[in-house]
């Protein structure tokens, strides 16, 4: 786990020495829409909005929103959980952010929201509860990084999410194949699962929402390069590796992979996957619930299994994102939403929410629970973090228009997939926006 925040630490280590005298960016001008309400109970009404919510990640608020009844009979919590992918979610909190109908808590933390004052500090409040050192103290390193400072914890981490490959066992048997450990070997299970015949693919492409962030994370593992940026500012994702990776991978699609792969989201992925149309498809762990549920359990048709190994002999996986729940600064009811998120990071709370999400759980204590060592996926995921061949990179999740270069991208990605775009023209479009990013992320520290 050290290693991973390490390169976190180590991305933002420059920018936390150049900003004496920032103030906290300016505050945003929000006033969360049900903070203050009085229900005629006389209960506190806290407000939370979720990212991404099933019917399956449902039950589990409902769960939390019935704990914090019993809990605290005083709070009432009225949670929402907003369907679809995080852009949609993304989308909607800005507009009530503007509208001043924002709630008080929010678990997308995002580094744009740290700078304009939309989030408040927790330090304050984490320093003086009494359960802090049940907290993984590097997870509370990585969330500081947001803050340009590299002081502020504007997110109470609940978890570190693992990507991984899903694949089938029993397709690899039938080829001859173990899980691939090298990329030589993973693009030649690709091919030989395939059989167009039985309408079967060895490999599913993420096309559609989300190809960027999983294209680039492949593309990195392959190259075995663990740094965005050289010294002088310059962007390694359109190196020479790279584009010679893009070729090989995107040039599966329609030959290996399906047709309608090209605007595949994670649920049509995970679909293929599900209903033996794909052999190998690319995630995190948080679909390990759904994997498990759809197989009956049975490992022997599906397993999770780390990234092959780069072309430099280690496994490399990107940077742990930052993960947590935040506050509104123009939260009325503070003491009590602060309550609220310290109840979310609970043993018995923190355990439930990591076995549904497939995360390991931040709460020293949860991550003790067998789950996470004995279940295939998890366990995956917990040696990957431990593992001494195992590097991690220093994604740049701190830069608030990361997120916008990715999804900028993702109109290229399908034009290379199509060949009406080279992978090198893309790339290169692709470094420039990432240094242009970069650059403004700087200007006003280096002001």
């Amino acid at each position: 786990m050290k290693k991973a925040i390490s390169a976190i630490l180590a991305a933002t280590m420059l920018f936390s020495t150049v900003v004496t005298g920032c103030g906290n960016g300016q505050q945003a001008s929000t006033s969360s829409g049900a903070e203050g309400q009085q229900k005629t109970s006389g209960k506190t009404v806290v407000t939370f909005w979720g990212a991404s919510v099933s019917a399956d990640r449902q039950k589990f608020f409902d769960y939390f929103t019935k704990k914090v009844s019993e809990t605290y009979p005083d709070i009432q919590l009225e949670f929402l959980g907003v369907p679809g992918n995080l852009q949609d979610y993304r989308q909607k909190l800005d507009v009530a952010i503007q509208a001043g109908t924002a709630p008080d808590i929010t678990n997308d933390f995002r580094p744009a929201l740290v700078t304009n004052g939309y989030y408040q500090d927790l330090t304050p409040y984490f320093e003086k509860w009494k359960d802090k050192g049940e907290i993984n103290e590097e997870l509370i390193k990585a969330n500081k990084t947001y803050d340009p400072r590299g002081k502020g914890l504007y997110a109470l981490p609940y978890s570190s999410q693992t990507w991984n490959m899903w694949v089938r066992p029993d397709w690899l048997k039938e080829a001859g194949m173990k899980t691939p450990e090298t990329w030589p070997d993973f693009f030649s299970a690709v091919h030989k699962m395939t059989d167009k015949s039985k309408s079967r693919y060895g490999l599913a492409i993420r096309g559609g929402g989300g190809s960027a962030n999983t294209l680039e994370m492949l593309m990195y593992s392959y190259s075995g390069i663990d740094h965005y940026f050289t010294p002088d500012g310059k962007a390694t994702i359109n190196d020479p590796k790279h584009v010679e990776f893009l070729n090989k991978y995107l040039g599966c699609y329609n030959v290996d992979t399906a047709q309608d792969d090209l605007t595949k989201g994670w649920t049509e992925l995970a679909n293929a996957f599900q209903s033996d149309k794909a052999g190998i498809v690319v995630h995190n762990l948080g679909s390990g619930a759904s994997m498990a549920k759809a197989f009956n359990n049975d490992t022997s048709k599906f397993q999770a299994a780390r990234f092959p190994k780069s072309e430099k002999g280690y496994v490399l996986h990107p940077g742990l994102m930052p993960l947590g729940l935040s506050m509104s600064s123009s939260s009325k009811n503070k003491d009590a939403v602060w309550k609220v998120i310290t109840l979310y990071l609970s043993e018995e709370v923190n355990t439930e929410y990591c076995k549904l999400y497939g995360e390991i759980p931040a709460n020293k204590k949860a991550a003790q629970n067998s789950f996470f060592k004995d279940t295939q996926y998890m366990k995956v995921g917990v040696d990957l973090l431990n593992s001494n061949d195992v590097k991690f990179n220093d994604t740049p999740y701190y830069m608030p228009a990361y997120a916008n270069v990715q999804s900028q991208m993702e109109s290229s990605i399908q034009k290379v997939m199509t060949k009406q775009m080279s992978a090198k023209d893309m790339l290169d479009q692709w470094a420039q926006l990432l240094e242009k990013a970069r650059s403004n992320y700087l200007a006003p520290l280096n002001g």
